[in-house]
């Protein structure tokens, strides 16, 4: 499913930039492995789970609330 963020509503837009955001975030995590994994696994592990099922839940939040937006047509 495409999204055109142009037809998109507000509430579309923040759950889309939110859930983008958080996937950074969990997935730049594992650059920092070495140092956090080692000395509190269970922790880093939960976080960074964490933040990618957030993002996973705000990406579909964002798709199902694109679904109820009606494009414009010129």
């Amino acid at each position: 499913m495409c999204l055109a963020r142009r037809n998109l509503s507000p509430k579309s837009r923040r759950f889309l930039a939110i859930g983008n955001l958080c996937l950074f975030f969990g997935l730049t995590l594992s650059l920092f492995d070495k140092d956090l994994g080692l000395h509190h696994p269970a922790i880093y592990n939960g976080v960074r789970g964490f933040l990618i099922g957030i993002s996973i839940a705000f990406n579909i939040g964002a798709m199902r609330s694109a679904r109820n937006c009606h494009e414009t047509q010129p």
